[in-house]
């Protein structure tokens, strides 16, 4: 049987579900960070981090240099994230400007001002020992005898059963979601399993349509992605793209409404830095539409959104951010 300790693991994954309440699944913080696995070398004094594309990723963050200090023994490849916190809560776009880091220099520097802190919420071995088809509880329990926690290593703590008010205290503080393990299962490498759930919080905002993308494959025939924008200060400002949560026929009977609004006109009256080099058909801005998306950037861009219906009952003038 191969060592794991040789292998790339591609992580357990999670199926999305609702809040709920049950005694056999314990309930952590879904962060909004980086998902990696580490594989820690004490007797080296070695750390390597693989991201969710098989690659590793550690030079971008030396501040996880030593955390083989941290950990009481040999070797042990830990399951967790990489977050960035602003004010005691994950900050992504803080961490996207990490993860885009390719000089080392500037990951020196960004490390000390925007340092990283590796969440971990899983052990899959542990000293030649395999430990991915024990319990979850138990791999906890082997997590905490293993970990020494500091500032930039850290250990997830959950609770029992109550998931419905653990998934309204995440809400409250602004935090992404929450993740439903059930306390037996193993550890499932590169699978996506309903031992896992990931309960997000989602925003919804009406927004116009401005324009579309040109689509591609199976979706050519029809837009790749909307072209939003809403009001802000009376100014239509663009807030971003959103190409998924329409089925087929979805796809269809908007593109056959938008092209009756085809324009030669921006919009917005100025040329959108992100969508520079694409092929924008723009339409005017008259039809609404409800998306739902995680959170808005301080520069008013709407993130992972994803269309949920027209609104075509609001005035467009009313959608504004």
């Amino acid at each position: 049987m191969a060592d794991l300790w040789e292998e790339k693991i591609k992580p357990m994954l999670a199926q999305k579900s609702k809040a709920f309440d049950d005694k056999e699944f314990l309930f952590e913080i879904k962060f909004d960070g980086t998902r990696a696995i580490s594989y820690i070398d004490a007797i080296n004094k070695n750390v390597r981090m693989l991201n969710r594309r098989m690659l590793f990723f550690e030079e971008r963050y030396p501040e996880f240099k030593d955390i083989w200090k941290n950990i009481n023994c040999n070797k042990a490849i830990i399951d967790g994230e990489v977050v960035v916190f602003k004010n005691d809560v994950p900050d992504f776009y803080l961490l996207q400007e990490r993860e885009q880091v390719v000089s080392s220099l500037r990951a020196e520097i960004l490390s000390r001002m925007s340092p990283a802190t590796y969440i971990a919420f899983d052990i899959l071995y542990k000293d030649g020992k395999d430990l991915t088809s024990l319990p979850l509880i138990e791999r906890k329990k082997i997590l905490k005898e293993t970990i020494k926690e500091d500032q930039r290593l850290v250990i997830s703590e959950y609770i029992l059963e109550k998931g419905k008010a653990f998934f309204e205290e995440a809400k409250k503080k602004g935090l992404e979601g929450i993740m439903a393990k059930r306390i037996s299962s193993s550890y499932q490498i590169g699978e996506r399993s309903k031992d896992w759930l990931k309960i997000k919080v989602l925003e919804t905002l009406d927004c116009i349509i401005c324009g579309y993308t040109k689509g591609e494959g199976w979706r050519e025939e029809y837009f790749g992605a909307l072209v939003l924008g809403c009001y802000h200060n009376n100014k239509l400002v663009y807030i971003g793209r959103c190409g998924t949560g329409l089925s087929e026929e979805g796809y269809e009977k908007l593109t056959q409404l938008l092209e009756k609004l085809k324009t030669n006109q921006n919009p917005f009256g100025e040329e959108i830095e992100e969508l520079k080099g694409k092929e924008v058909t723009w339409v005017k801005p008259e039809v609404g539409c409800e998306v739902k998306f995680m959170n808005i950037t301080p520069d008013l861009k709407l993130r992972a959104p994803s269309f949920v219906k027209l609104r075509r009952d609001k005035p467009a003038e009313e959608c504004s951010i």
